[in-house]
């Protein structure tokens, strides 16, 4: 009786379900960094138009992430990566990579706006045209 690992049957179906599973996790991966860059458009642009009161880039990040727009995508590869834990270290670097990304984008938003309501009733300041009168609700 011959080892069912004799002609590498076996091991050939294992990497060809590893190499699917990486696929997916790529393909969700990519799904939910542009679901994460999209959404944070919109929270930039509704917070610009002053449609939404600003919070802190943390939190509005903490929205995003558990907004139903992203969480059955990261649902999906994190799936995948228990399925393969050797994956959930490249994932999970991936996942840090796009929330460094898009929480620099609110924050590069939000300073000049937390700036502003801190500082926009200082006279002194609007006189030298460092600051506009504020117009941002708190």
């Amino acid at each position: 009786m011959s080892s069912p690992y004799s002609n590498g049957s076996i091991r050939e179906q294992e990497i060809a379900s590893r190499n699917h599973a990486r696929e997916e996790i790529s393909r969700m991966l990519a799904i939910e960094a542009t679901r994460a860059a999209v959404m944070v458009a919109y929270v930039i642009g509704r917070i610009q138009q002053q449609l939404q009161a600003p919070k802190s880039p943390e939190a509005l990040w903490n929205d995003i992430v558990n907004s139903a727009q992203l969480v059955p995508v990261r649902r999906k590869a994190d799936q995948n990566v228990a399925d393969y834990p050797q994956f959930s270290g490249w994932v999970n670097g991936q996942r840090e990579q796009i929330e460094r990304t898009q929480t620099q984008r609110l924050r590069e938003l939000m300073e000049p706006l937390d700036f502003q309501r801190r500082f926009g009733n200082c006279a002194q300041l609007q006189e030298l045209h460092l600051v506009s009168p504020a117009r941002i609700p708190a």
